[in-house]
């Protein structure tokens, strides 16, 4: 039955003798619903229907399912269920860290989990969250969540998926959600994978930067780290407590979507460890590609300096055989000056070269 006026001041009154921290989440809520409960007991008696809000009833289990919900979705969940505030609260507020959190005076568990999508070579991390109740399964996703949008259609016009997804047990339907969702992960890690192969081939071509492309791959990964790991902890923990919602021992499906989690943490750790070698391997490539260059440039304006230092003495205005200011050296012909300096600024570069290649410099 749908809490009237009363019936929701005297929780709050009741609230008032627990702790500070739940009184503060429970009363901001309380007290935004007393003007719109009533209007909405008046409108709709409360009843979960609307595009965003949709109900499934099997035998004893119920599934609603909130699609983008909003504070007015977060209303009327507020007047159907007891769940806390706070709980609400992180329904709606992005970037919550994941957790699992179960509330043993109400009998409900709360997850929030996240999970990563591959769209147009990017990745990116949605947010959803469930309650778990002996009877009851709450979902509330955002558009993204096409799988959990489809088991839902499905079993909404097919007995029989319902009979698969349900059996019988608000527990057993949390699994195959997030079963469902795992399965999204070895397709996920494999484009990962692909794309380190791919990298490769461009890092150990000195002829290509790669160190964009390492970059976007460590990215990716990083990222992902970011979303399985907490992911890992909350499955390990699920194992635990999600036996007290179901008369059916689940332990062993937890437990192997949890090895499918691990399998692809195992994997993330892999390709981390494989593009750190490819980012050094750039890191070396690109410095001896310069080193390279340097050396070459090096030599250059080393063997240029005492043709350098001759030009600029005969530059000066000081007396210099065969300078402007002399008598010029004609006992070679015209050009004997210039010849005289070829030859002296010559040996000096020869004798470097000489000198340089007994040191194995190049």
């Amino acid at each position: 039955m749908p809490k009237t006026l009363k019936e929701t001041l005297k929780e709050i009154q009741i609230l008032l003798g627990r702790p500070k921290r739940r009184i503060a989440g429970a009363l901001k809520y309380y007290l935004g619903f007393l003007s719109s409960a009533e209007i909405a007991e008046k409108k709709e008696g409360l009843i979960l229907k609307g595009e965003k809000i949709q109900t499934i009833n099997y035998g004893k289990i119920t599934w609603v399912d909130v699609k983008d919900p909003t504070r007015r979705e977060i209303s009327k969940l507020a007047q159907k269920f007891p769940f806390h505030p706070l709980h609400l609260e992180d329904c709606i507020s992005k970037g919550q860290f994941p957790k699992i959190e179960q509330n043993d005076e109400d009998k409900y568990l709360f997850l929030l989990l996240r999970f990563p999508t591959y769209k147009e070579g990017n990745i990116t991390f949605s947010q959803l969250s469930f309650f778990l109740g002996e009877n009851y399964l709450v979902s509330l996703h955002d558009g993204t969540f096409d799988i959990i949008t489809n088991m839902f259609n499905a079993c909404k016009d097919n007995l029989d998926q319902r009979k698969v997804y349900i059996n019988n047990s608000s527990a057993h339907l949390l699994y195959t959600i997030i079963e469902q969702l795992t399965d999204n992960l070895p397709p996920l890690l494999q484009r990962i994978l692909t794309e380190v192969d791919e990298a490769e081939d461009t890092v150990f071509d000195d002829k290509v930067s790669a160190v964009y492309m390492v970059g976007q791959l460590r990215r990716k990964i990083i990222s992902l780290r970011r979303v399985i790991g907490p992911l890992r902890l909350l499955l390990s923990e699920m194992e635990q407590r999600i036996n007290k919602f179901t008369r059916r021992d689940l332990t062993i499906y937890f437990v192997d979507v949890a090895h499918r989690v691990d399998k692809a943490w195992e994997t993330l750790e892999e390709a981390r460890e494989t593009v750190d070698i490819y980012k050094d391997a750039d890191f070396i490539i690109s410095t001896e590609k310069t080193n390279r260059i340097l050396a070459v440039l090096t030599i250059i304006f080393t063997l240029s300096i005492p043709a350098t230092v001759i030009g600029t003495f005969y530059g000066m205005n000081v007396l210099l055989p065969g300078s402007l200011e002399t008598e010029a050296l004609t006992f070679w012909g015209r050009y004997t000056t210039l010849i005289l300096i070829l030859v002296a600024a010559a040996i000096p570069a020869l004798l470097m070269v000489w000198f340089f290649r007994r040191k194995g410099w190049f």
